[in-house]
């Protein structure tokens, strides 16, 4: 089995894009995490020390959307996923990165990328 700490939709306005004008403007950045990590011990204890506290995840996101700028959003997401084994013991993370509405001609709610990594031995 394998337990996840899950963050889904987190909203926040970032400036990231190829263009000049979504690196100056901005838009809106859609964040969902998924990170592996064992749950046993804290849906034993009932303790917030024995897991990860999502809200400490949502800050960590929150800064490098906000603070931060890329060209693509596989750079975001690759940001992302480093501070999230650098801040956190979890064994593997995925991160999908989405722009709504993402600036091309036509009708999409959303076009981004998802990456998944898992922790180097060592």
């Amino acid at each position: 089995m394998i337990d996840k700490i899950i963050l889904r939709g987190a909203q926040f306005h970032g400036k990231h894009g190829v263009s000049p004008e979504e690196r100056i403007v901005g838009g809106r950045i859609i964040v969902d995490v998924e990170m592996e990590y064992d749950l046993t011990r804290a849906g034993l204890s009932d303790d917030i020390a024995d897991t990860i506290s999502y809200a400490d995840v949502f800050k960590s996101v929150r800064h490098l959307v906000e603070d931060t700028e890329s060209l693509l959003l596989e750079a975001l997401a690759r940001k992302i996923t480093d501070a999230l084994f650098e801040k956190f013991p979890v064994d593997a993370v995925t991160v999908n990165v989405r722009k709504q509405p993402p600036p091309i001609r036509g009708v999409v709610e959303s076009a981004g990328v998802e990456i998944r990594r898992t922790r180097k031995p060592g």
